[in-house]
């Protein structure tokens, strides 16, 4: 009786502060989105951030995780487990110590998100959470701004500190076919990785069915961001986005002109004129390249990643963990854990497409952008999904 009473009250000791609670767990899980691409050891800073946020989690008395959440945990576990035994009995190729390391991934990457995704439903805080990612960005974007000013500065700026933990190689933010041209990385390894965390957010911001509204100028800013990326991909995402925004005709009726919208344009429009020579180079010729056959990304993005699939073991794939790194996410998991797996995706893929056609639309279409479904940055992006991709319909407790 003693213990359950002590638990009673740290319970309602954490329940008193649980503002402060989800203040820091919201933050911790935002800037552990930013920070995918830095490394400390063999973990990324994320997957050290995604830890102590589990820890915040049970020691406030927050960590839930449901039936029903439980019986997809164990069969996604139980796919892989068969997936291991099967591939470690009959493929010879098969290295059993990576393919329970990325058991070891998914079961801690599912544990986090189950938490952290009751967490935010059981007391509604969509809109905290989204408004803390989008303020994360914003200081993102800024870095970028700084280190790209830093790097045309030749040195007289210092800049070098931002990546300690990640690349500063000339080619992680030069562009090949314009000198001294500096594409916008940020804290990130590359400028394709920022514009795939951005557009996510963007797409977040424009997609959500919580009816939560994001300052436009946030928004505005970090497609700005993408756009200094020089990122064919994710430029590329960004005009999509975009499109399927305003495509609607509901969208077009409800729209109404403010003044501040001059702003924005000039900007837009200045930002464009500046850079013509540079869109032409990074877009426009490249688009022209790859309509011509003389641009190859395009080709092995959508085609040349189903090559690793082994026709040998196209049931059970070649194991987890054992698809050298591809663009393509359908492609890595038919490669990597077989036809069930890859039948799974497609069919969550098509749920979302029914549910919020557009976030669906944009899921598949970063699937192509950036591959790695044991990444952090791609478990982060499935957690904000599975949170806005619906409107709420559950009463949420009240802890104020």
């Amino acid at each position: 009786m003693k213990k359950t009473s002590l638990l009673k009250k740290w319970k309602q000791l954490n329940g008193s502060h649980n503002t402060k609670w989800s203040t820091i767990i919201l933050f911790l899980l935002s800037s552990s989105f930013a920070l995918t691409d830095w490394m400390f050891g063999i973990f990324t800073f994320t997957e050290y951030i995604l830890l102590i946020i589990g820890v915040c989690l049970f020691i406030s008395g927050n960590y839930q995780i449901k039936a029903k959440q439980l019986k997809w945990f164990l069969l996604i576990i139980g796919i892989i487990l068969v997936n291991i035994f099967v591939n470690d009995l009959n493929n010879g190729q098969f290295v059993l110590k990576v393919g329970l390391a990325g058991l070891i991934k998914v079961s801690f990457y599912l544990m986090v998100n189950v938490g952290l995704y009751n967490y935010v439903m059981n007391y509604g805080l969509e809109e905290k959470l989204l408004k803390t990612i989008n303020i994360v960005a914003v200081i993102v974007g800024i870095i970028g701004i700084y280190i790209t000013i830093a790097l045309y500065s030749d040195g007289l700026l210092p800049y070098e500190f931002f990546w300690t933990y990640t690349r500063t190689d000339v080619l992680s933010y030069s562009f090949n076919a314009i000198e001294n041209l500096v594409r916008t990385r940020s804290v990130f390894s590359e400028p394709s990785y920022l514009g795939y965390y951005l557009t996510i957010i963007i797409g977040m911001n424009l997609f959500n069915k919580r009816q939560i509204v994001i300052p436009i100028w946030m928004t505005l800013f970090l497609t700005l961001i993408v756009i200094l990326t020089f990122s064919y991909s994710s430029i590329a995402v960004l005009v999509l986005i975009y499109l399927i925004h305003f495509i609607s005709l509901d969208k077009i009726k409800e729209f109404k002109w403010v003044k501040t919208y001059w702003l924005y344009i000039g900007t837009f429009v200045a930002v464009l004129f500046v850079s013509k020579d540079i869109i032409y180079q990074t877009v426009i010729k490249r688009t022209i390249d790859i309509i011509n056959g003389k641009d190859f990304s395009a080709l092995f993005r959508i085609v040349k990643s189903w090559d690793y699939v082994n026709k040998d073991h196209l049931f059970m794939g070649n194991g987890i963990g054992h698809t050298p790194s591809i663009w393509n996410i359908y492609a890595y998991i038919l490669s990597d854990l077989g036809l069930i797996a890859f039948i799974l995706v497609c069919l969550f893929s098509l749920y979302l497409v029914l549910i919020n056609y557009k976030m669906g639309i944009l899921f598949i279409v970063l699937n192509f952008q950036k591959g790695g479904y044991l990444s952090s940055a791609f478990w982060i992006y499935l957690l904000l999904l599975l949170i806005y991709v619906k409107a709420t319909k559950k009463t949420r407790v009240n802890f104020k």
